[in-house]
């Protein structure tokens, strides 16, 4: 047990640790890369059918039929992977500087291989903490448009909300711009990680850089590329044609609430006197 503490509390362990959790991070960038792919579809009414039906089976899926959603779980672990890799960047940039006694050397640390991203690993990662933040809060807590799926269930219509969230050419422009400050901080942490890790060889490391630039790139450019598209598709006549459909949805949606709450509280009186409570919720 106490081998496992001083590994904890050492330095190699945490820069290993926080190379394990950027791994994990990365692999979920790559795979809601792949995911958003589907806002490249120009066929609205498709795109729509497909990316509800993908944004359905991740907020479904429960092979282990766990009592609450696995969404939730999922969630919650990488919100705990990425509490942890900032928290480990932060206190292990506090610590090398109060080794040096709080003097940056900036001349002697430029020496070497040294890049831009690597000086400015920890503010990207603090950037693109806030990004992420703002991103979530968009997505979850935007415009809530309803859809009909091909199983005739009513549903949040996922697409049209991500779609809005590029309607403002200000918000599509800053995506892309923090699509690139993402792509620099993974070209360093990529190479950095495996490093810390031990993998540093003559022949590999070069093979790692180029593989570390070449997956940054491909990532930076994915995001970006379909944010283009999105904020494309978000001014189209179609689209908004979608828009008033989901309106007219929404609408439907609370007259039947409304006539259900009634119905739910209606309470007989004495005689013919009824007396009927609508609450809205």
């Amino acid at each position: 047990m106490q081998w496992i503490i001083k590994y904890l509390t050492s330095s190699i362990g945490k820069k290993q640790i926080m190379g394990c959790t950027g791994a994990f991070l990365a692999l979920f960038i790559l795979g809601h890369m792949c995911g958003n792919f589907q806002l490249l579809n120009f066929d609205q009414a498709s795109a729509q059918a497909s990316y509800n039906a993908y944004t359905e089976f991740l907020t479904g899926f429960n092979p282990l039929h766990f009592p609450v959603k696995m969404i939730y779980l999922i969630e919650l672990v990488l919100v705990g992977a990425f509490a942890l890799h900032i928290f480990l960047a932060v206190t292990l940039k506090i610590e090398n500087k109060k080794a040096r006694g709080g003097i940056e050397y900036e001349v002697n640390a430029r020496k070497g291989k040294k890049t831009f991203a690597t000086f400015t690993m920890i503010w990207s990662g603090l950037f693109i903490l806030g990004f992420l933040i703002q991103h979530l809060m968009t997505l979850k807590f935007g415009e809530h448009y309803l859809y009909v799926n091909s199983q005739g269930e009513m549903v949040r219509d996922m697409w049209l909300t991500t779609i809005d969230m590029f309607a403002n050419p200000l918000w599509a422009g800053f995506y892309v711009i923090s699509m690139f400050v993402i792509g620099m901080h993974l070209f360093h942490a990529i190479s950095s990680a495996f490093q810390t890790m031990g993998i540093a060889h003559q022949k590999w490391t070069p093979i790692i850089d180029i593989a570390g630039i070449v997956y940054s790139v491909i990532v930076a450019a994915g995001f970006g590329i379909t944010a283009i598209a999105a904020f494309y598709l978000a001014n189209q006549p179609e689209t908004q044609a979608l828009r008033a459909k989901s309106h007219e949805l929404q609408q439907q949606y609370q007259q039947q609430k409304a006539k259900a709450d009634k119905a739910a509280f209606v309470i007989p009186s004495v005689g013919e006197v009824q007396v009927s409570f609508n609450i809205e919720k």
